[in-house]
């Protein structure tokens, strides 16, 4: 059992070592198992490596410190990744985007309704969201059509003449952070390309259960299953990972949590500066 009065950050790092799966005994191997593994700890990175989150690539290696290889194109964990990454979204699986620390996420059906209620088009602020020209016509584009390519989009959308295509995919990797369009499917023939579609009609369902669910409901959904898997965080932490988190939510979010006695607050570990929160539940689980 763990308790605050003596906790230590090695004694963190292997709780993360389970949970994030970065044992050999745990390691992701295959398709089935990536899935159990995004479904247990509800979202995670797909290749980035985090302090502070579960990743894919990293759950493939069972290592807690893997190192990037140099030659990653010839590397089996990078190529079980990348094929994952593709394969289970494409299957409608699991959810794929720009999401955790502005990285490839991968988001669990289960969760996936609460960040599209917290983080979607409907779920934002006034404001916080706003689109430029260039990608307010690519979105209307897309909604007046099915999914197409990349390159298709740019050339029947007419963007091709005043917009390059950097700015063009960018443009597009923006639309896909704020969750209005979805990569729908990956095609390597007759060359590699994603195509895109709108979220709604991708995942009906996660957008039909986001109506039903309010902003405080998915706020503590989320953070009440980060810090299970995580164990604790400090709000700077929380502030970086879940970017564009409306910071007064968050912060009514935890104080709630620590009220209702699933978190406590200002705790120090050492080994690591500053005050943290730390789930109770994870404390009392022993490992």
């Amino acid at each position: 059992m763990l308790t605050p009065e003596c906790l230590a950050w090695e004694q963190v790092e292997r709780y993360r070592d389970r949970t994030f799966r970065r044992l050999k005994s745990r390691r992701v191997q295959g398709a089935p198992s990536a899935l159990n593994f995004i479904n247990d700890v509800g979202f995670c990175t797909a290749f980035s490596r985090h302090e502070h989150l579960p990743c894919l690539w990293v759950a493939i290696c069972g290592e807690r410190h893997p190192r990037i290889p140099v030659h990653t194109h010839s590397d089996y964990a990078i190529g079980l990744t990348w094929d994952l990454k593709d394969r289970l979204p494409d299957r409608r699986q699991v959810f794929y985007a720009r999401l955790l620390h502005g990285k490839p996420s991968l988001v669990s059906l289960e969760y996936l309704p609460y960040f599209y209620r917290l983080f979607g088009p409907h779920g934002r602020e006034a404001g916080s969201g706003a689109l430029s020209l260039t990608e307010q016509g690519i979105l209307d584009w897309i909604t007046t059509h099915p999914p197409q390519p990349t390159s298709a989009i740019r050339r029947q959308g007419d963007f091709r003449g005043y917009l390059s295509k950097a700015r063009f995919e960018k443009a597009v990797a923006r639309l896909q952070s704020l969750l209005y369009v979805v990569k729908t499917e990956t095609a390597y023939e007759p060359k590699f390309t994603y195509y895109w579609g709108l979220f709604e009609k991708t995942f009906p369902e996660a957008a039909r259960r986001s109506r039903r669910i309010t902003r405080e409901e998915a706020a503590r959904k989320i953070l009440e299953k980060y810090f299970r898997v995580a164990l604790c965080a400090r709000r700077r932490d929380l502030v970086s990972i879940f970017s564009g988190f409306d910071l007064t939510l968050m912060a009514e979010t935890l104080d709630r949590l620590v009220d209702e006695g699933v978190l406590l607050a200002g705790a120090r570990i050492a080994g690591a500066s500053g005050s943290w929160y730390l789930s109770r539940h994870a404390m009392m689980t022993s490992y």
